[in-house]
Order: C-alpha cells, then structure tokens, then sequence
C-alpha cells in the first residue's frame, strides 16, 4: 500500500544558493586573513551579479 502524498514545497533558487555559498566563502578566507583569495571571491560574486 502506497501512503505517498505530494506535498508542495518552496521552489529551489539556484541563484540565491550561488550567491549564498560565496559570501560564505568570502566569510571564510576573510576570518583567516586571506585577502587576496577573498577579492578572486568578491570578484566573481560581483560578476555574478552584474548578470
């Protein structure tokens, strides 16, 4: 017996997703003082945007 009932759910937002996990990485390399690989980071986050 199948007791299997579709629920809606919240749609998926690839794009919040990317933005999210590169603030956080920026976040990361940022509190370990790596400034240089947190601007390739900011970079490509404004890239992103700009799109």
């Amino acid at each position: 017996m199948n007791d299997y009932v579709p629920r809606p759910h919240e749609p998926y937002d690839a794009h919040w997703v990317i933005k999210h996990d590169l603030a956080n990485i920026i976040a990361k390399y940022t509190a370990k003082g790596d400034d240089e690989t947190a601007a390739v980071y900011i970079e490509a986050l404004a890239r992103y945007n700009r799109d």
